[in-house]
């Protein structure tokens, strides 16, 4: 099932083999379903999609199939006006059969430029607060808005190699996808920042949660922490990797990032193409693998990094899962 949006209208698409005919269909602006709504659509045999005029973001969609069965859609990407990729993480299936919850996890780029409509759009997801992986440096140069009632905690992961000493940036294309490979097993040495981050969430979990992690462009160190938040709710790899290669719809957006940013790892001796960045605005597979290479290297697996590593246990995994999964 997906849900897509237009000027006008939100629209729920499914395959006719995944909804059974009778299966009646809810709408909310809620990620939580009031006892007493109305289905606004019963689903026939002759029908694949519903759409419901609305500007609201966020909205929900309930299908009760007509043995009680209940499943939970919404968008994925919500389209704010000043910040890109930013993304809802439920709905994801986990191993066990259960879904993660809608409105509990989000992830974005920066929200540096964020303006009043997407701030009251924070405040209307009840984000509690934005966990901020860039660096020192990044923070120093582009700090993000203060937004009324939501905490904004920076908790860095990863360095560039480059941040303390200007180095000297390049039109040498070749070097970039090495240095990204190198990043990503930096961030890995993040155990610190990782263990306050899950510290906080875990924590956070048994009042509601819901928060917003980004970096700079919401690929990278964004991404590793996605994955690791995804892989303690035991969704499998390969819808892990899936959720990571969404970002690469924001390809552009992102070489525009970097080129605003980009005086601040370099002494700004030559002008750069920005399309020499690309290597370092895709979001490869292998850069994620690369993060996971370096946990079983260091821990034997993934689980280990979380448990030994990291220091989740066994118990706060299980109360999280019941949590955060239904």
């Amino acid at each position: 099932m997906e849900v897509t949006r237009t000027d006008k209208a939100v629209t729920l698409t499914w395959n006719k083999e995944e909804v059974s005919e009778g299966t009646v269909v809810f709408v909310s602006s809620s990620p939580k379903l009031e006892d007493n709504s109305d289905p606004v659509f019963k689903v026939t045999n002759d029908v694949d999609h519903y759409s419901y005029d609305t500007k609201d973001i966020p909205i929900y969609f309930f299908l009760e199939t007509p043995n009680g069965d209940r499943t939970t859609v919404s968008e994925r990407i919500l389209p704010l006006e000043s910040v890109f990729n930013f993304r809802d993480m439920g709905g994801y299936a986990s191993k066990n059969g259960k879904h993660v919850k809608w409105g509990k996890l989000y992830r974005s780029s920066n929200l540096v430029n964020i303006n009043e409509n997407d701030a009251a759009l924070l405040q209307k997801l009840h984000i509690k607060w934005i966990c901020d992986l860039r660096s020192s440096s990044e923070v120093q140069a582009q700090p993000t808005p203060a937004i009324e009632g939501v905490l904004n905690k920076h908790i860095p992961i990863g360095t560039a190699k480059n941040e303390e000493t200007k180095l000297p940036v390049t039109n040498d294309t070749t070097i970039y996808e090495p240095l990204m490979g190198e990043s990503y097993r930096v961030f890995v040495q993040s155990v610190e920042g990782f263990r306050e981050i899950f510290t906080e969430v875990l924590e956070d979990a048994k009042a509601g949660l819901p928060f917003v992690f980004h970096c700079t462009a919401g690929k990278d160190r964004t991404g590793v922490l996605g994955a690791l938040l995804l892989i303690l709710l035991d969704v499998p790899e390969k819808t892990i990797f899936g959720d990571y290669a969404i970002t690469n719809r924001y390809q552009d957006d992102i070489l525009q990032e970097m080129g605003g940013i980009v005086a601040l790892f370099s002494n700004g001796t030559e002008k750069i193409d920005l399309e020499t960045f690309r290597p370092m605005a895709e979001a490869r597979p292998e850069y994620l693998e690369i993060a996971f290479d370096e946990m079983k290297k260091q821990y034997g697996s993934v689980a280990n990094y979380l448990e030994k590593g990291i220091g989740i246990t066994a118990a706060e995994k299980a109360a999280f899962q019941k949590e955060m999964l239904e």
